[in-house]
């Protein structure tokens, strides 16, 4: 897959989700979620292997992080509402 530097989408709330993708983009999707500190730049790490096992890896950046806007209140269990608009 081509690298790039990443890609957002406007949330329901108006926050934008920073998230980029690599390995085979044909591939079954797999997220991959950062830890603190870091960015879905981590993910270009395991670009190589993803490719070569059919994987599209998809890292989103957590709110406040990367291309992602902060999100003031933000619960933990906030998270997985922002990560299903990816997969709508």
């Amino acid at each position: 897959m081509t690298k790039e530097k990443g890609k957002r989408i406007r949330l329901r709330d108006g926050r934008a989700l920073g998230y980029a993708e690599f390995g085979d983009p044909g591939g079954r999707p797999v997220f991959y979620f950062h830890g603190f500190p870091g960015s879905r730049l981590e993910a270009q790490l395991g670009d190589g292997e993803a490719s070569r096992s059919g994987v599209r890896l998809i890292a989103v950046d957590r709110p406040g992080f990367g291309l992602s806007d902060f999100q003031a209140g933000r619960r933990i269990v906030d998270w997985p509402d922002d990560v299903s608009a990816l997969t709508d």
